[in-house]
């Protein structure tokens, strides 16, 4: 291990030091791992089981952001038999408006298949994630999985 001297005010180590007390922390290593690499992860899931010629509009389906964030991963799931005649949208609807993110414009229609979409949109704690769900199909229902991955900023305690 390397040891690095980092000059700061005095003023700057004493409230350091303050809150290595504070929280119960022996090293400076310590104090810097636990101020900016705690996060926490979690998944919203929106999936839904929608019958023939109807669906859900983005009110109707929702889940509440528990944290401040970030939205890393919408992964989408079209069983055999969709056709296309399934189409999906994710946004979210927060104090910035309904903002569509997956896609951005118009939906998405697969087949058979489970798809991951890579995204970084920032979320506020009480933003609503939503998912709009349309079938086409004038027969079958279908099951469609609508999973979005979320991951906390890194929590700074000082």
């Amino acid at each position: 291990m390397t040891w690095e001297t980092i000059p700061v005010r005095r003023e700057t180590k004493e409230f350091l030091e303050r809150v290595k007390e504070a929280y119960g922390i022996k090293s400076y290593d310590e104090l810097l791992k636990r101020a900016f690499s705690v996060s926490k992860s979690e998944t919203l899931d929106l999936s839904k089981t929608v019958p023939p010629k109807t669906g859900y509009v983005w009110y109707e389906n929702y889940r509440e952001v528990p944290f401040d964030g970030t939205i890393n991963q919408i992964i989408l799931s079209f069983p055999k038999g969709c056709k296309g005649l399934v189409e999906v949208r994710v946004g979210v609807a927060g104090s910035q408006g309904l903002n569509w993110i997956c896609p951005r414009e118009g939906f998405i229609a697969l087949e058979a298949t489970t798809q991951p979409f890579n995204v970084t949109y920032p979320v506020k704690k009480g933003d609503r994630v939503v998912a709009e769900i349309y079938n086409y199909d004038d027969t079958y229902e279908h099951t469609i999985g609508v999973t979005v991955v979320l991951t906390s900023k890194p929590m700074i305690i000082i």
